[in-house]
């Protein structure tokens, strides 16, 4: 099981899944931000588990929604933001300017799951193994994409004052 877990997600077979959180160097990593790193983290993290408990394929992928991803992503940026010390509504908006500027690259890795499990839904038998090649590839970015995202927003993150 292990051996299969560690394999490239675009040598797996059709319904497994490859090591993710391999790829997640900033988690844990942090002094400060464990709510908020845990508000990016936790969504996905309970994608992984949902999906490693799914029986099929389809289980699999439903259980790493894009839509709900992104969703969590927002509320983690617009948590930062409620708690950003400078109260003034201009700073709030430059701030979350610029957190929305520094997840651009989640999101995306995020809105490209999504099509590759359209993909798969809409894949011709013959054609399933590699929709799903596709998909467990472009899953495995997002968890790279949400561990370079903390790492932009950890600055950020560092100089909120503590709860």
């Amino acid at each position: 099981m292990d051996e299969e877990r560690s394999r490239h997600p675009n040598e797996v077979e059709y319904g497994e899944l490859p090591e993710l959180t391999r790829a997640l160097r900033a988690l844990g990593s942090t002094r400060r931000g464990g709510s908020s790193q845990s508000l990016l983290f936790h969504p996905l993290l309970e994608a992984r588990r949902r999906a490693a408990d799914a029986r099929t394929a389809e289980g699999r992928v439903n259980a790493f929604d894009a839509t709900d991803l992104a969703r969590a992503l927002d509320r983690a940026v617009d948590r930062i933001v409620a708690e950003w010390p400078d109260n003034r509504p201009s700073a709030k908006r430059a701030l979350k300017a610029e957190l929305v500027e520094r997840v651009r690259g989640y999101a995306h890795a995020l809105s490209l799951l999504s099509e590759r499990a359209a993909q798969i839904a809409d894949a011709e038998p013959e054609r399933r193994l590699d929709a799903w090649r596709g998909w467990t590839t472009q899953l495995a970015a997002v968890f790279d994409a949400a561990d370079r995202c903390w790492i932009s927003l950890r600055s950020v993150v560092d100089v909120l004052p503590r709860s």
